[in-house]
């Protein structure tokens, strides 16, 4: 099922066999050469920018946890997210010679995973946009605008579970776009959809756009009820691990007259309390110039990438246009709208916000991109629509290098790996250290000759987690003895009303300070009432 629209107006005939030839050429080299580009786009400069960030080094630590506590988090695993990206990460990281370790600094090794998953996501949008058209172009012009976009090479390179998340919805959706009268491919697409689910939730928002594909995919088949059944069976089935897990443990319903389960007394952590809680986080509406969405639209990702923001939510709206026109003939081109249009509503539902919760719709942006392209190549006006269509291309390619220097050039961790340098070699390993999550393995994986600090604590954990602010810190801000500042950390103290937090702060002086550009780092010791400076 592709979307094949007859050629407008006519043109000079082309010689079958040179068609022939480079389709052939195509099919051999094309997908092959976005590997290749997606690769070095990504790779080049992973290990040194952007800088580590605290939910890398979360998901890290539960990977970690899984590997040597044999539970899913270090601390209360308390249900925020689903764990299967951290289980494939833990696989990795198993698997991996050297394990945490591979690369330098324990995020690298996870690093990796996400190049090479990105990898994966290039040559499944490739194979995508290819069914959904039957373009060679359609195909390489989303690869390109996936693989050399800053916006989406700056997010893809973290550690991230919404990275883990995309490379299966893809491969969820690619298994479900196979001509074929099989039902494995339909079943195992479904299978695949469960575990995007249980990697992060929001890969629901998808489920309409692909039951719609579904829909249309199977109806008036033999296989239609048994296909259209079978899918959603296998993705309930893999989903309900989930709550079967909580309810096994004993943590599916909340604690007494606790809603959240948040350590008051008598409470336990509850999937149901969590789910409540998330619901109830507010960013701010779309009408509101101040929310969390226009505060990162502004501030990140238009200042990082206007050109993918631009062209992808034309082409999206263009091809849900050109689809409604016409469902029929143009069922891939609505089909590949809708996804982007499902996403775009999760990011401006007005609950609260992550400035990387964009990256599950950059690559619908490009797969709208390349099939919108696609469509002007068969539009033969005097000018050529192939030749309109090449040239937007082009321009496109030359902005995304254009836009991007720092991906390729800055060297941010180098900072963070200056920081844990003088932590190892100044710090006590029995001290009492408030940390952000980017160095929670560095400092807690034994490996060589470096010393591990089991006291090193999260500071999220010291603020929301009774077993480390009650029973390890008495909640007594004088149980610290160090805080481990990474950047803009301060900041987020006063955010969430992290007290005990600030109060340390309050009473600290620098040790040492790491800063270029607006980056920067610090360690403090903690004053304590008699000590001298």
């Amino acid at each position: 099922m592709s979307d094949l629209g007859p050629a407008v107006g006519s043109a000079p005939a082309v010689a079958p066999a040179s068609l022939g030839r480079l389709s052939a050429l195509l099919d051999e080299y094309g997908l092959i050469s976005m590997v290749v580009i997606a690769f070095l786009s990504h790779a080049i400069n992973i290990f040194n920018y952007p800088l580590y960030l605290g939910d890398e080094g979360i998901y890290l630590e539960q990977a970690w946890a899984v590997i040597h506590l044999g539970q899913l988090a270090p601390y209360t695993y308390f249900y925020d997210h689903a764990p299967a990206g951290w289980l494939l990460i833990a696989l990795w990281e198993f698997l991996l010679p050297g394990h945490f370790h591979a690369f330098g600094m324990a995020i690298n090794s996870a690093r990796a995973l996400m190049a090479l998953l990105d990898v994966g996501s290039t040559a499944l949008l490739y194979r995508i946009a290819r069914h959904m058209t039957g373009s060679h172009f359609a195909a390489i012009a989303a690869s390109i605008v996936f693989s050399l976009s800053p916006l989406d090479i700056y997010y893809q390179r973290m550690v991230l579970l919404d990275n883990i998340m995309v490379f299966i919805v893809l491969l969820a959706l690619d298994l479900l776009l196979h001509n074929t009268r099989r039902i494995v491919p339909i079943l195992a697409s479904g299978l695949c959809f469960g575990f995007a689910t249980l990697t992060k939730e929001n890969a629901l928002f998808f489920a309409p756009a692909f039951a719609y594909l579904l829909y249309h995919q199977v109806r008036n088949t033999y296989r239609e009820r048994f296909s259209l059944v079978g899918w959603s069976v296998s993705a309930a089935m893999i989903i309900s691990l989930y709550p079967l897990y909580a309810l096994l443990k004993g943590e599916f319903f909340p604690a007494g007259e606790t809603i959240i389960g948040n350590g008051s007394p008598g409470a336990h952590v509850s999937l149901i309390s969590t789910v409540l809680w998330q619901i109830s986080r507010h960013g701010g509406s779309i009408l509101n110039p101040d929310s969390q969405f226009w505060q990162y639209f502004w501030g990140k990702w238009w200042n990082k990438d206007p050109l993918i923001i631009v062209a992808g939510a034309m082409a999206t709206v263009l091809n849900v246009y050109v689809g409604f026109s016409d469902r029929e003939r143009y069922r891939n081109t609505l089909i590949a709208g809708l996804l982007s249009l499902a996403f775009t509503i999760y990011l401006i539902r007005g609950s609260v916000m992550i400035d990387f919760y964009v990256v599950p719709v950059l690559p619908f942006f490009a797969l709208n991109v390349g099939i919108f392209l696609h469509h002007l190549t068969q539009i033969r006006l005097q000018v050529g629509g192939a030749a309109v269509a090449t040239v937007i291309l082009m321009a496109l390619t030359i902005g995304f290098l254009a836009q991007s220097h720092d991906e390729y050039f800055v060297n941010q961790t180098m900072l963070q790996q200056e920081q844990l340098a003088f932590i190892r070699q100044n710090v006590p390993s029995n001290a009492n250290m408030l940390i952000d999550d980017d160095l929670w393995v560095d400092l807690h994986d034994p490996w060589g000759n470096v010393p591990t600090y089991p006291l090193a604590n999260s500071h999220w954990k010291i603020a929301g987690d009774p077993a480390i602010y009650d029973k390890v810190l008495h909640d007594n801000w004088q149980s610290l003895d160090y805080l481990v500042m990474s950047n803009q950390l301060r900041e987020i103290f006063g955010e969430n009303g992290e007290q005990l937090a600030i109060t340390a702060y309050n009473h600290s002086r620098v040790l040492a300070r790491f800063q270029e550009g607006d980056v920067e780092l610090e360690v403090r010791q903690v004053i304590k009432p008699g000590a001298s400076d």
